[in-house]
C-alpha cells in the first residue's frame, strides 16, 4: 500500500489556460495546440495544464471584427489575440506562466439565452471581460 502512495503522491505545477474560441479554423486549431501541449508537458516537465474553452457566440456581424478571437489567456494575462500561436510560441508562454499570476475562476458570465423548444440552448452570448 506505501508503493501505491509513492506512485502517485508526485509533484506538478499547474497553469491554467482559457480560450475565447470562435466558430473558425483558427480556433480549432488553437483549442486542438492546446490539448496536444497540455499532453506533452504534463509527460515530459510534469506540468498540469488546465485547458478551458469557452466558444463566444457574437450575434452582430460587426462584432465578429472587434472580437478578435482566439483569445488565449494563461494564468489570468492575455498572451495572444486573434491568432493561434505556433508550438514553441505556446510553450514558451506556458512556461514563462508557470507559477505566476492567479487562477481565473469565473471570467465569462453568459448574458443572454436563447431557448428552443423543450428547453434546449440554441445560443448564448458570452461576455468574457
Amino acid at each position: 500500500m506505501n508503493n501505491d502512495k509513492e506512485i502517485f503522491d508526485f509533484d506538478v505545477s499547474k497553469v491554467q489556460v482559457m480560450l475565447l474560441l470562435d466558430f473558425d479554423e483558427e480556433s480549432e486549431k488553437a483549442l486542438q495546440l492546446a490539448w496536444n501541449i497540455a499532453e506533452e508537458l504534463l509527460d515530459k516537465e510534469n506540468i498540469w495544464v488546465e485547458v478551458i474553452p469557452i466558444h463566444t457566440w457574437i450575434g452582430e456581424p460587426l462584432g465578429i471584427e472587434y472580437a478578435d478571437l482566439p483569445k488565449i489567456i494563461i494564468n489570468g494575462k492575455t498572451m495572444f489575440i486573434g491568432r493561434a500561436p505556433t508550438k514553441e510560441e505556446f510553450i514558451e508562454a506556458i512556461l514563462d506562466r508557470v507559477n505566476k499570476g492567479t487562477f481565473i475562476k469565473e471570467e465569462a458570465f453568459i448574458t443572454a439565452a436563447r431557448i428552443w423548444d423543450h428547453g434546449f440552448l440554441a445560443a448564448a452570448l458570452v461576455d468574457a471581460f
